[in-house]
């Protein structure tokens, strides 16, 4: 019957104007997608002489969000980079691949429209950014992309037809390697072997929705805030690199750290291959000694950006595919 989960699925593409819907022209394989809306309910009590006193009720103006996810991927990370990182990036030739580079020092972020089916109905959201985007991982278990939405405005649609199937690639958990260098070092090439259990890095962009008196239900404008970005870092006790951390805690060292993730499928001929490299300048903010995982004793450490002068940047995310375009 209609309204299974299965029929779910998500479409985007990149809008000329911020909230003004287009139609898709990828389709795209998010995990549980999700948009919402929501409208402030104001009930109207009146001074009546009686306990049911709500003589009126009204609706605040519409407020579109919504939610996603997928398994990390050097090809499907670029939209929800451009969406929440930094817009208007294209790639340049890296061997048989494409790289594109994503900085935090970027002004804007593109704006996108998504045609959604929930599984019953099709949706279509126009001026949507990426308000919080996650990543999130561990050694033994998956690497997760997970994305905030903010929208302009929802509304019942249609899907536009026939979009280009293709087949991701996705990389684990286990494909990842970690680096931290001195600060200014970019990229840190000290890989911290046999330390790094779990990561998560959270990169906020503080939207906010702005509104206005032209008698339209449905959010005017969208802010772009200050980043915040931040990350934890799971360390194994019993190595050499968790003390050292533990010392540049301490003294306040500000560090060069990268998460590399995938590196190990050629792109055509090579020599680049499909690879997400996340570089962090900053310092160790705290540190949790009382952790443990899988019998061991366990250090976790929060981490917070600085911007480096070297990287031009508080966070470079680069991505190498074989896509020379986005959306």
């Amino acid at each position: 019957m209609a309204g299974e989960l299965w029929r779910a699925t998500a479409q985007i593409a990149k809008e000329t104007v911020v909230g003004t819907a287009v139609p898709a022209t990828r389709r795209m394989y998010w995990t549980e997608p999700v948009l919402t809306a929501e409208r402030d309910p104001r009930p109207h009590r009146f001074a009546t002489r009686t306990r049911d006193n709500v003589r009126g009720f009204t609706q605040g103006p519409l407020m579109t969000a919504g939610s996603f996810s997928f398994p990390m991927s050097a090809d499907e990370i670029v939209e929800p980079l451009l969406m929440g990182l930094q817009g208007g990036v294209t790639p340049v030739v890296s061997g048989a691949g494409q790289k594109w580079t994503f900085k935090a020092s970027g002004s804007t972020i593109d704006a996108a429209s998504i045609e959604y089916n929930d599984g019953a109905n099709t949706w279509q959201g126009a001026g949507y950014y990426v308000d919080q985007l996650t990543i999130d991982g561990s050694a033994n278990g998956e690497c997760t992309v997970s994305c905030d939405l903010f929208g302009m405005d929802l509304v019942t649609g249609t899907l536009t037809p026939a979009l280009t199937e293709r087949t991701p690639r996705f990389s684990e958990g286990w494909e990842t390697k970690v680096y931290l260098g001195a600060f200014g070092t970019s990229p840190p090439v000290s890989a911290l072997a046999a330390t790094v259990v779990n990561w998560n890095i959270q990169i906020q962009n503080q939207l906010a929705r702005k509104f206005f008196a032209d008698d339209v239900n449905r959010t005017g404008g969208i802010t772009i805030g200050e980043f915040e970005i931040s990350a934890t870092i799971t360390l194994e006790a019993a190595t050499a690199n968790a003390i050292t951390a533990f010392n540049d805690w301490k003294a306040g060292t500000k560090k060069q750290l990268m998460l590399e993730f995938g590196n190990n499928e050629l792109i055509g001929a090579g020599p680049e291959k499909y690879v997400v490299r996340v570089e962090l300048p900053g310092a160790w903010s705290t540190m949790d000694l009382s952790q443990t995982d899988e019998n061991t004793r366990v250090y976790q450490a929060d981490y917070a950006y600085v911007y480096d002068p070297t990287l031009a940047a508080g966070l470079q995310i680069t991505a190498i595919n074989a896509r020379a375009t986005a959306f």
